[in-house]
Protein backbone atom coordinates (compact mmCIF):
# COMPACT_ATOMS: atom_id res chain seq x y z
CA UNK A 1 0.00 0.00 0.00
CA UNK A 2 1.34 3.43 -0.98
CA UNK A 3 2.28 5.87 1.76
CA UNK A 4 -0.31 8.63 2.22
CA UNK A 5 0.99 12.23 2.22
CA UNK A 6 -1.03 15.30 3.20
CA UNK A 7 0.06 18.51 1.43
CA UNK A 8 -1.11 21.88 2.75
CA UNK A 9 -0.80 25.23 0.96
CA UNK A 10 -3.15 28.10 0.08
CA UNK A 11 -1.42 28.44 -3.31
CA UNK A 12 -3.05 26.11 -5.90
CA UNK A 13 0.10 26.15 -8.05
CA UNK A 14 2.24 24.83 -5.20
CA UNK A 15 -0.32 22.12 -4.43
CA UNK A 16 -0.35 21.06 -8.07
CA UNK A 17 3.45 20.91 -8.25
CA UNK A 18 3.70 18.86 -5.06
CA UNK A 19 0.88 16.56 -6.14
CA UNK A 20 2.47 15.80 -9.51
CA UNK A 21 5.93 15.15 -8.02
CA UNK A 22 4.67 12.91 -5.21
CA UNK A 23 2.16 11.02 -7.39
CA UNK A 24 4.85 10.21 -9.95
CA UNK A 25 6.97 8.82 -7.10
CA UNK A 26 4.16 6.45 -6.15
CA UNK A 27 2.68 8.22 -3.12
CA UNK A 28 -1.02 8.70 -2.41
CA UNK A 29 -1.63 12.45 -2.05
CA UNK A 30 -4.38 14.30 -0.21
CA UNK A 31 -4.68 18.10 -0.19
CA UNK A 32 -5.77 20.92 2.12
CA UNK A 33 -5.76 24.68 1.53
CA UNK A 34 -5.33 25.89 5.12
CA UNK A 35 -4.46 24.70 8.60
CA UNK A 36 -8.01 24.16 9.82
CA UNK A 37 -8.87 21.97 6.85
CA UNK A 38 -5.56 20.14 7.18
CA UNK A 39 -6.10 19.35 10.87
CA UNK A 40 -9.52 17.84 10.18
CA UNK A 41 -8.16 15.91 7.20
CA UNK A 42 -5.23 14.55 9.20
CA UNK A 43 -7.59 13.13 11.82
CA UNK A 44 -9.81 11.60 9.15
CA UNK A 45 -7.14 10.26 6.77
CA UNK A 46 -4.25 9.50 9.20
CA UNK A 47 -1.46 10.44 6.76
CA UNK A 48 2.03 8.96 6.93
CA UNK A 49 3.64 12.39 6.40
CA UNK A 50 2.56 16.05 6.23
CA UNK A 51 4.06 18.80 4.06
CA UNK A 52 2.80 22.28 4.92
CA UNK A 53 3.38 25.90 4.05
CA UNK A 54 3.93 28.22 7.03
CA UNK A 55 2.07 31.38 5.98
CA UNK A 56 -1.61 30.51 5.49
CA UNK A 57 -4.98 32.08 6.40
CA UNK A 58 -7.28 30.83 9.20
CA UNK A 59 -4.63 28.62 10.82
CA UNK A 60 -0.98 28.98 9.84
CA UNK A 61 1.50 26.13 9.53
CA UNK A 62 3.07 26.70 12.94
CA UNK A 63 -0.26 26.33 14.73
CA UNK A 64 -1.15 23.35 12.57
CA UNK A 65 2.09 21.59 13.49
CA UNK A 66 1.53 22.28 17.19
CA UNK A 67 -2.06 21.02 16.97
CA UNK A 68 -0.93 17.85 15.20
CA UNK A 69 1.67 17.15 17.89
CA UNK A 70 -0.58 17.92 20.86
CA UNK A 71 -4.19 17.20 19.87
CA UNK A 72 -4.38 14.88 16.86
CA UNK A 73 -4.67 11.16 16.17
CA UNK A 74 -1.22 11.22 14.49
CA UNK A 75 1.08 13.06 16.94
CA UNK A 76 4.24 11.35 15.65
CA UNK A 77 3.62 11.91 11.93
CA UNK A 78 6.71 13.35 10.14
CA UNK A 79 6.16 17.04 9.37
CA UNK A 80 7.94 19.11 6.70
CA UNK A 81 7.60 22.89 6.47
CA UNK A 82 7.76 24.81 3.20
CA UNK A 83 9.17 28.32 3.40
CA UNK A 84 9.98 31.00 0.85
CA UNK A 85 12.27 33.06 3.08
CA UNK A 86 15.36 32.58 5.20
CA UNK A 87 14.28 33.49 8.73
CA UNK A 88 16.16 31.75 11.57
CA UNK A 89 13.60 32.91 14.15
CA UNK A 90 10.72 31.33 12.22
CA UNK A 91 12.77 28.16 11.75
CA UNK A 92 13.31 27.93 15.51
CA UNK A 93 9.57 28.43 16.08
CA UNK A 94 8.89 25.65 13.60
CA UNK A 95 11.16 23.18 15.33
CA UNK A 96 9.66 24.13 18.67
CA UNK A 97 6.22 23.40 17.24
CA UNK A 98 7.48 19.95 16.27
CA UNK A 99 8.65 20.17 12.65
CA UNK A 100 11.13 17.59 11.36
CA UNK A 101 12.51 19.33 8.27
CA UNK A 102 12.37 22.55 6.23
CA UNK A 103 12.27 22.84 2.43
CA UNK A 104 12.81 26.16 0.66
CA UNK A 105 10.64 27.40 -2.18
CA UNK A 106 10.97 27.07 -5.11
CA UNK A 107 10.84 23.35 -4.39
CA UNK A 108 13.41 21.09 -6.02
CA UNK A 109 11.84 17.72 -6.86
CA UNK A 110 14.98 15.71 -6.05
CA UNK A 111 15.38 17.24 -2.59
CA UNK A 112 11.65 16.90 -1.90
CA UNK A 113 11.64 13.17 -2.66
CA UNK A 114 14.86 12.58 -0.73
CA UNK A 115 13.48 14.26 2.42
CA UNK A 116 10.16 12.43 2.12
CA UNK A 117 11.86 9.03 1.70
CA UNK A 118 14.23 9.77 4.59
CA UNK A 119 11.43 10.68 7.01
CA UNK A 120 9.20 7.78 6.00
CA UNK A 121 12.09 5.38 6.54
CA UNK A 122 12.71 6.91 9.96
CA UNK A 123 9.00 6.62 10.79
CA UNK A 124 9.12 2.92 9.96
CA UNK A 125 12.11 2.37 12.23
CA UNK A 126 10.54 4.34 15.06
CA UNK A 127 7.35 2.30 14.74
CA UNK A 128 9.33 -0.90 15.06
CA UNK A 129 11.09 0.44 18.14
CA UNK A 130 7.79 1.45 19.72
CA UNK A 131 6.60 -2.11 19.15
CA UNK A 132 9.72 -3.44 20.89
CA UNK A 133 9.14 -1.03 23.74
CA UNK A 134 5.54 -2.10 24.28
CA UNK A 135 6.63 -5.72 24.41
CA UNK A 136 9.84 -5.43 26.43
CA UNK A 137 9.77 -2.00 28.13
CA UNK A 138 13.02 -1.23 26.29
CA UNK A 139 14.41 -0.91 22.79
CA UNK A 140 17.82 -0.87 21.14
CA UNK A 141 19.33 -0.04 17.78
CA UNK A 142 22.13 1.43 15.71
CA UNK A 143 23.06 5.11 15.45
CA UNK A 144 23.51 4.76 11.69
CA UNK A 145 19.75 4.18 11.50
CA UNK A 146 18.62 6.80 14.03
CA UNK A 147 20.68 9.66 15.41
CA UNK A 148 20.75 10.61 19.07
CA UNK A 149 18.82 13.80 18.26
CA UNK A 150 16.07 11.82 16.51
CA UNK A 151 15.85 9.44 19.46
CA UNK A 152 15.55 12.30 21.94
CA UNK A 153 12.87 13.95 19.79
CA UNK A 154 10.87 10.72 19.69
CA UNK A 155 11.17 10.19 23.45
CA UNK A 156 10.22 13.83 24.03
CA UNK A 157 7.08 13.58 21.89
CA UNK A 158 6.11 10.33 23.65
CA UNK A 159 6.82 11.83 27.09
CA UNK A 160 9.00 8.87 28.11
CA UNK A 161 11.05 8.51 31.29
CA UNK A 162 14.23 6.45 31.47
CA UNK A 163 17.85 6.32 30.42
CA UNK A 164 19.27 6.34 26.89
CA UNK A 165 22.59 4.46 26.90
CA UNK A 166 25.07 5.30 24.14
CA UNK A 167 27.96 3.00 23.20
CA UNK A 168 29.81 4.61 20.30
CA UNK A 169 33.34 6.04 20.02
CA UNK A 170 32.60 7.08 23.58
CA UNK A 171 30.03 5.97 26.12
CA UNK A 172 27.39 8.09 27.77
CA UNK A 173 23.95 8.26 29.32
CA UNK A 174 21.05 10.64 28.70
CA UNK A 175 18.25 10.71 31.27
CA UNK A 176 14.73 11.82 30.37
CA UNK A 177 11.82 12.52 32.69
CA UNK A 178 8.37 12.81 31.15
CA UNK A 179 10.03 13.36 27.79
CA UNK A 180 12.16 16.26 29.04
CA UNK A 181 15.95 16.14 29.14
CA UNK A 182 16.86 15.74 32.80
CA UNK A 183 20.55 14.83 33.00
CA UNK A 184 23.43 13.54 30.92
CA UNK A 185 26.94 12.21 31.45
CA UNK A 186 29.78 11.34 29.09
CA UNK A 187 33.26 10.79 30.55
CA UNK A 188 34.12 13.91 32.54
CA UNK A 189 31.34 15.91 30.87
CA UNK A 190 27.86 16.41 32.28
CA UNK A 191 24.64 18.19 31.32
CA UNK A 192 24.41 19.95 27.96
CA UNK A 193 28.15 19.54 27.36
CA UNK A 194 27.77 15.77 27.58
CA UNK A 195 24.88 15.78 25.11
CA UNK A 196 26.71 18.01 22.63
CA UNK A 197 29.67 15.63 22.74
CA UNK A 198 27.51 12.54 22.32
CA UNK A 199 25.57 13.84 19.29
CA UNK A 200 28.83 14.03 17.35
CA UNK A 201 28.84 10.23 17.28
CA UNK A 202 27.10 8.83 14.20
CA UNK A 203 28.22 5.20 14.51
CA UNK A 204 27.58 2.94 17.46
CA UNK A 205 24.81 1.32 19.47
CA UNK A 206 22.09 2.63 21.75
CA UNK A 207 19.46 1.23 24.06
CA UNK A 208 16.70 2.94 26.00
CA UNK A 209 15.42 1.53 29.28
CA UNK A 210 12.10 2.76 30.65
CA UNK A 211 12.49 3.55 34.34
CA UNK A 212 11.88 6.14 37.01
CA UNK A 213 14.57 8.84 37.01
CA UNK A 214 15.65 9.84 40.50
CA UNK A 215 19.09 11.39 39.96
CA UNK A 216 19.58 15.15 40.28
CA UNK A 217 19.14 17.20 37.13
CA UNK A 218 22.22 18.77 35.52
CA UNK A 219 20.61 20.23 32.38
CA UNK A 220 19.76 23.91 32.68
CA UNK A 221 18.42 24.69 29.21
CA UNK A 222 15.01 23.73 27.86
CA UNK A 223 14.77 20.43 26.01
CA UNK A 224 13.94 22.15 22.71
CA UNK A 225 16.84 24.60 22.98
CA UNK A 226 19.24 21.74 23.68
CA UNK A 227 17.84 19.80 20.70
CA UNK A 228 18.22 22.85 18.45
CA UNK A 229 21.87 23.33 19.47
CA UNK A 230 22.50 19.61 19.01
CA UNK A 231 21.04 19.84 15.48
CA UNK A 232 23.38 22.74 14.71
CA UNK A 233 26.39 20.74 15.92
CA UNK A 234 25.38 17.73 13.82
CA UNK A 235 24.88 19.88 10.71
CA UNK A 236 28.25 21.52 11.23
CA UNK A 237 29.91 18.13 11.58
CA UNK A 238 28.28 16.86 8.37
CA UNK A 239 29.46 19.95 6.47
CA UNK A 240 33.02 19.57 7.76
CA UNK A 241 33.14 15.87 6.90
CA UNK A 242 31.88 16.48 3.36
CA UNK A 243 34.27 19.35 2.61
Amino acid sequence: MAHKILIVDDNPSVLKLLNISLNKAGYEVIEAENGEEAFATANDELPDLIISDIMMPQMDGLELCWMIRENSKVPMVPFIFLTSFDDPETEVKGFRAGADRYLNKPIERKELLERVAELLQRKSKLSEMEKQESEKKAFAGDLTDLSIVELVQMLNLNKKSGVLNIDAGIKGKVYLKGGQLHAAECGDLTGEDAIYRLVEEVKGKFNFEISDVTIDTNINGSTMNVIMEACRIMDEKRLNSSS
